[in-house]
């Protein structure tokens, strides 16, 4: 298992995209320690941003250059998400076009596992057999063209949000094991966010056995049950040490990876790469636990 962070822990600056600039988040991440990264294509396929431009392909290689030249490795990715079992959403076209370029992307930038998100259906209710059944009809052409490029897809486990929709499909473990199941596939795993899991009050040791050998990706975040909060470990109320422990018992193969972005979100720049050299440590602390 090894220690790594999504570039979104430096490229949103006091919420405004781009004011600290992917390619200085990569250096930075570098500089503090990090050898492997999450690249966050989520955040690069706002407006304006790299992934919606006509030269993205460019981009997504100047990326990888410069990641060379840093020896940094890219090993997860996060696509755009929004919830593909609503027909009707506006710009469905367009977001597809956006998953299909972090898709391609991902591999030209040797990623081995693209975070994606399931859908849900809301129709006279919470369905899980129609969500489910929507999401293996919408995710068949994008793991053929993931397992064509060289990836594979991760689908992760959400959480409900009672003053909105509601239930969300693959906000429990056993949903997320059905699915993932029902692909037989070993291009299709999980992507385990334990701040997510914390906001569902599931008992995550227990889900994370459960899960076992279909973990492939992790979110790392913490939060104190009560907002989808993304702080450092030990910031919020997990207990982490024993689910360290979990991911050793299970073989956790893959790897420890930050979604931390508000843990810096406010942060000046000039002070950065502090807290970043601050995230390793948390990070490598926790790693020994689990060796």
């Amino acid at each position: 298992m090894r220690l790594s962070t999504s570039t979104n822990i430096m490229d949103r600056y006091c919420t405004v995209q781009n004011n600290v600039k992917i390619e200085d988040c990569i250096k930075s991440c570098a500089k503090a320690g990090y050898k492997v990264l999450d690249i966050n294509l989520c955040d690069m396929s706002t407006e304006g941003m790299p992934l919606t431009l006509d030269n993205w392909e460019e981009w997504v290689d100047s990326i990888g250059e410069l990641a060379a030249t840093l020896g940094i490795e890219f090993s997860q990715s996060h696509s755009t998400f929004y919830n593909v079992s609503d027909k009707g959403i506006e710009n469905r076209p367009w977001r597809e076009e956006l998953v299909r370029r972090a898709i391609i992307g991902s591999a030209r930038l040797g990623v081995r596992w693209v975070v994606l998100h399931a859908g849900t259906v809301y129709n006279n209710g919470f369905s899980a057999e129609k969500s489910k059944q929507s999401n293996l009809e919408y995710f068949a052409p994008h793991l053929d063209l993931a397992k064509k490029l060289g990836t594979g897809i991760a689908l992760e486990n959400l959480f409900d949000n009672p003053e909105r929709n509601g239930r969300k499909y693959c906000g429990t473990v056993e949903e997320l094991i059905d699915i993932v199941d029902s692909f037989n596939d070993q291009s299709v795993g999980v992507c385990w966010d334990f701040g997510h899991g914390n906001l569902m009050g599931v008992d995550q040791n227990k889900a994370l056995m459960k899960i076992g050998r279909r973990l492939v990706a992790t979110h790392v975040a913490d939060n104190f049950g009560f907002r989808d909060d993304h702080l450092a470990p030990f910031y919020g109320k997990i207990d982490w040490i024993p689910l360290m422990k979990t991911l050793k018992e299970i073989n956790y193969q893959y790897d420890f990876t930050f979604e931390i972005h508000n843990f810096t979100d406010r942060i000046p720049v000039e002070l950065r790469d502090t807290v970043l050299r601050h995230s390793v440590e948390i990070g490598e602390y926790l790693l020994s636990f689990a060796k």
